[in-house]
């Protein structure tokens, strides 16, 4: 009776783990009335499984949906037909159908593809391929040919996803854009530290499907040979599907794209609300043109930090081309603020690839737009017109944008005009001897808000840009409410400081007039004070950004160390002039003060950035932060070429992480390859520090010297790799600029060049030519 109570109990218990209905088709009273002696001498077959669990039911059973009574070596059901009775180790519950989920994600995401190959093979011979020229051709070169074409991907391994399949060649592929696989650090965050993030956010927001829709977007796929083509024309007709096709990876790559770009990228660049733009991307509506557009653009920028198997190199190329073009064709034939968005984004992947003629063309795109748009003001009245009663005349820019909707629209907006003025001043700099595409005087912006108040939709007052005289005759801002801001407004603050501080030494000036130099001397303290002003204005948590880090690791505050190293961009670029001039006179000579100044900037930049590494956050800072990196380690090399020493260690430091961030920017592996070039020539002794400041000193003269007259000759001369590196490394700290007619003041010679070793030692502080009370010893 015992034996029989446990059965039934066991038998219960299978049922209901199994998950199976009972067969009402099969009675389990007419099963069990043949496992009674009589059937005990029954033929059955013993199979190499044995049952693991007492609660498991053979696979016969469960097939059938009928209760198993488990007998061994076999049940009672097939012994009496004779059958093979397996028993199976049991599996978690759930586990059978999370793997034919996943079993059908991946059959669908092959048939998607062979479906694409197929058409991309239609359209080739179509379009690419006459009857005649391929008869013409050689069975061998036609063989060839069709290699080339499409390679059939193998059938997928039953442990991983499918293996990418070959594009046609001649697919466009953009330089250095794979990244190295890096886990991501559990450390960031939007633009504030208080904000959440992806896997601490505090709204909802929808998950990645398990599978890619069949034939999504067909009709795309048949217009064009191009496949950037047919992103940009199939757009136009309407709104479409978020994938499919070869124009957007699969939906849940996807997925993961807009979900980096927000963990790697909104972080220092907050022009995107997250939830709303989750919501849009992967709700319940399908893409318009314009959200299809700014998808590209996020992916474009994103690819370097995705680390998905599924990823050949040629198919992360081929995405990247295509996703750059249909931005660029939009935004040249679309002037509007979505646009403008899509293009900001897009600019990152630019200007972090090379800050070179394709960075600036695409920045002189953005500020002319910015421009158009009108959104340098603040505007409290708009114009609209019907679509047919538009102009075709330049009153058209005058109704191009409407009136915002929403408080979070009209913010949005701020953010992409305060974000192009970032990147203005970012690339301008660097240059040293360009205009700003933007100019200070008309940037009439406010202060953007904090990126908590922004996600959150809630109207704020923050900071007017220019300070008013008060009554007492400081200085007070119109609207000044500081518990609104966050790092992305200490950022526009700072860099508005940096402008004023790169115009300031554009101006030419004449080293031998004892009143030029006292209101050199007047304005470079000014600049100093805002520096300081500025770094104290910081929130107090700020203020202190590298205990913060190492008191907390986990800090989400990766947008803070960006905003620290515009502070140590600005704060060299305004003290080495001063520090490190390229012409002496008897008034303007190194400054100890100065030069103090941007070595302890250095220093500071290079314990902060040492927290970032122990952090492993180098995936989360950007081009801007590479940058001062940059121009921190060129710092030293001028220190070492101007006192006359050896080169701070540092530089390697410096070196060793821009090679880090170069993993996901390109950019910083540039910057990387040219401080090592130049470093080795100085410690083998090949060339000294001093003497390559000097070499670079006379080529940029020698460019620099114009012609009299149209029918002057022309010459050209031929620089070495070297030379080049030279410029890049001191071109950056060539200063003062000598005024009209002061030429020949170049001539008396370079601090750390030649002369007595005395001329290369370290200023005397008491001797200071800018007369600071300096707290350095």
């Amino acid at each position: 009776m015992v034996d029989t109570n446990a059965h039934a109990v066991s038998m219960a218990e299978d049922e209901t783990n199994s998950g199976f209905s009972h067969d009402e088709g099969g009675s389990s009273a007419d099963e069990t009335s043949h496992n009674g002696p009589a059937s005990a001498g029954a033929k059955r077959k013993r199979t190499k499984h044995q049952k693991t669990s007492p609660l498991s039911s053979c696979e016969l059973c469960k097939a059938r949906k009928v209760k198993c009574d488990r007998a061994e070596p076999a049940c009672g059901w097939c012994a009496r037909h004779n059958r093979a009775c397996v028993y199976l180790e049991r599996q978690k519950p759930g586990s059978r159908i999370g793997f034919t989920l996943e079993l059908e994600a991946k059959v669908n995401r092959v048939d998607a593809l062979l479906q694409t190959l197929w058409r991309r093979v239609e359209d080739h011979i179509a379009h690419d391929h006459s009857a005649s020229a391929v008869h013409t051709l050689s069975p061998a070169v036609r063989n060839h040919n069709t290699q080339q074409i499409v390679r059939v991907p193998a059938p997928p391994d039953a442990n991983g996803p499918p293996r990418p399949v070959a594009l046609p060649a001649g697919t466009p592929a953009p330089q250095g854009r794979t990244p190295v696989a890096r886990s991501s650090p559990p450390w960031q965050g939007p633009d504030d530290s208080h904000d959440g993030l992806p896997g601490g956010a505090r709204t909802s927001i929808p998950g990645p499907p398990t599978s890619l829709p069949m034939g999504a977007n067909d009709s795309s796929f048949h217009n064009h040979s191009n496949p950037a083509s047919r992103v940009a024309g199939g757009a136009r007709e309407g709104s479409s599907s978020l994938s499919g096709g070869t124009d957007l990876p699969p939906h849940d790559m996807i997925y993961t794209l807009v979900d980096l770009y927000f963990k790697h990228c909104n972080t220092w660049c907050p022009i995107l609300d997250r939830k709303s733009t989750f919501g849009v991307f992967f709700g319940s509506t399908s893409l318009s043109e314009v959200d299809r557009v700014l998808l590209h653009a996020i992916v474009a920028t994103t690819l370097r930090f995705l680390k998905d198997p599924r990823l050949s190199p040629e198919m992360r190329a081929h995405y990247h081309a295509v996703s750059k073009h249909a931005v660029m064709i939009y935004a040249m034939e679309h002037v509007s603020v979505a646009a403008l968005k899509a293009l900001v984004i897009l600019s990152l992947d630019e200007l972090g690839t090379s800050n070179g003629p394709r960075g600036w063309n695409l920045l002189s795109l953005l500020a002319q737009n910015v421009r158009q748009l009108g959104l340098c003001d603040e505007s409290s009245t708009y114009l609209s017109a019907g679509a047919g009663d538009l102009p075709h005349t330049g009153s058209v820019r005058r109704v191009t944008v409407g009136r915002p909707e929403s408080w979070i629209e009209d913010e949005g907006r701020r953010r992409v005009c305060w974000m192009v003025y970032l990147l203005d001043r970012y690339a301008t700099v660097a240059t040293t001897t360009f205009d700003f595409m933007l100019d200070d005087g008309k940037m009439k912006r406010v202060l953007p808000c904090s990126y908590d108040l922004f996600s959150r939709n809630v109207p704020v007052e923050t900071r007017s840009l220019e300070p008013t005289p008060d009554r007492q005759g400081g200085a007070a801002f119109a609207v000044d409410k500081p518990e609104n801001l966050g790092s992305f407004s200490y950022h526009c603050e700072i860099l508005r400081i940096l402008s004023q501080v790169h115009d300031f030494l554009k101006t030419p000036l004449d080293v031998s007039s004892p009143t030029d130099m006292a209101g050199w001397r007047n304005t470079y303290r000014s600049l100093d004070s805002a520096l300081d002003n500025w770094l104290q204005s910081l929130p107090s948590e700020y203020s202190r950004i590298s205990a913060l880090c190492h008191s907390d690791p986990a800090s989400r505050v990766a947008n803070w160390f960006m905003l620290h190293s515009a502070y140590v961009t600005a704060v060299v670029r305004l003290h080495s002039p001063a520090a490190y001039p390229t012409v002496r006179s008897h008034i303007f000579v190194p400054s100890h003060y100065a030069m103090q100044r941007c070595l302890s900037a250095v220093h500071s930049l290079a314990d902060i950035t040492q927290d970032v590494y122990e952090a492993d956050g180098l995936d989360l800072v950007g081009p801007p932060f590479a940058f001062s990196l940059w121009i921190a380690a060129r710092l030293l090399i001028v220190h070492a070429a101007v006192v006359g020493c050896a080169v701070d260690a540092k530089v390697d430091f410096f070196m060793d992480i821009l090679g880090h961030v170069g993993q996901y920017w390109e950019v910083a592996n540039n910057y990387a390859r040219i401080l090592a070039r130049v470093v080795q020539r100085g410690r083998r002794r090949e060339m000294s520090f001093g003497a390559m400041r000097k070499s670079a000193h006379d080529l940029l003269s020698l460019t620099a010297a114009a012609r009299r007259s149209g029918l002057e000759e022309t010459s050209s001369q031929s620089v070495s790799l070297g030379e080049l590196d030279s410029i890049d490394v001191f071109d950056f700290f060539n200063y003062p600029k000598v005024a009209h007619g002061q030429t020949g003041i170049l001539q008396q010679g370079m601090p750390g060049v030649g002369g007595d070793v005395r001329d290369s030692a370290v200023p005397d502080p008491e001797r200071d030519w800018l007369r600071y009370s300096t707290p350095f010893p």
